[in-house]
């Protein structure tokens, strides 16, 4: 959906993540957490 989105570090020693700059675009937002949400891994289940 952001082919051209910049890589950046949120912080030091983390993994590169997308960088989204139109935080004010609620469509797009809600597009890219609804298409994010089906490539997440199922949760692991917990020990007790």
């Amino acid at each position: 959906m952001l082919p051209d989105a910049p890589l950046e570090l949120p912080y030091e020693g983390a993994k590169e993540m997308l960088l989204v700059e139109d935080m004010e675009d609620r469509e797009l937002l809600r597009e890219l957490i609804t298409a994010m949400v089906n490539e997440l891994p199922a949760p692991k289940k917990r020990k007790k």
